[in-house]
């Protein structure tokens, strides 16, 4: 990343903690949610030797006391938060690594920028799960920036009518549209669709907002190579517990 794009990322991480200039990524804090304001569960993200823990209202002191006093090592073990999780009757949300890329990849042929409301038609093509991790639907209730790719619909009867393969949507990140999120039909998928999306959304954010983000859960594959190949550099890595 250049210098004033980490200097943009790293003044986003800190305000979501509540940091200081010196403690990011320095050591372990453990603070009540700052910039998750009433966010119900608990927010976590390490770098190098720091992790930083966001509380909720609901949290028990002794919680807060015993997560500052463990060791950063901990801390990034997935499992360690595991256990957290279910002590307590909660469940863990990721880990996702978050990247980070602000080099134009190109704008790609096949995609389109399109009203958001046209991507529920996704709905109905994937499963509940991936349809809510995708980020869809927060972006199309909000009416951000949503690209689409379209392809034949298989009906010889009507090959006039396109169907909607995929779907990306650029959601707010320090003030702009740049945190990329997107979903490919189940029946639509290893054909390059989502690098044709991620490709697109990644050169909108960055053409016009300096930068882009892409988050993606750990253990999936495909999206972790994507942002590979559209040469997302990985930052940090952030799971939640809910």
């Amino acid at each position: 990343m250049h210098t004033e794009t980490l200097a943009e990322v790293e003044q986003f991480w800190r305000d979501l903690f509540g940091l200081e200039v010196d403690e990011l990524w320095q050591d372990v804090t453990v603070r009540p949610h700052e910039g998750l304001g009433d966010y119900e569960g608990w927010y976590v993200a390490w770098r190098a030797d720091g992790v930083h823990v966001s509380c909720p209202s609901t949290a028990a002191a002794v919680d807060a006391a015993s997560l500052a006093s463990t060791s950063h090592v901990d801390l990034q073990d997935p499992e360690f938060w595991q256990a957290f999780a279910t002590q307590r009757s909660l469940r863990v949300v990721g880990p996702a690594v978050h990247h980070y890329l602000d080099e134009d990849p190109g704008v790609p042929e096949g995609v389109e920028q399109v009203d958001p409301a046209r991507l529920t038609l996704l709905r109905a093509a994937t499963s509940a799960e991936d349809w809510d991790e995708s980020g869809l639907p927060e972006a199309i209730a909000a009416h951000g920036v949503a690209l689409a790719a379209w392809g034949a619909t298989g009906e010889a009867a009507r090959p006039w009518v396109p169907a909607l393969l995929g779907g990306a949507v650029l959601r707010e990140l320090g003030g702009a549209p740049r945190d990329i999120g997107l979903l490919v039909a189940d029946d639509s998928r290893r054909r390059g669709i989502g690098l044709s999306l991620g490709r697109g959304a990644a050169s909108y954010a960055v053409s016009w907002h300096g930068w882009a983000s892409w988050r993606c859960r750990q253990d999936n594959g495909a999206s972790m190579r994507t942002a590979e190949s559209l040469g997302f550099e990985p930052y940090a890595t952030q799971l939640a517990i809910r």
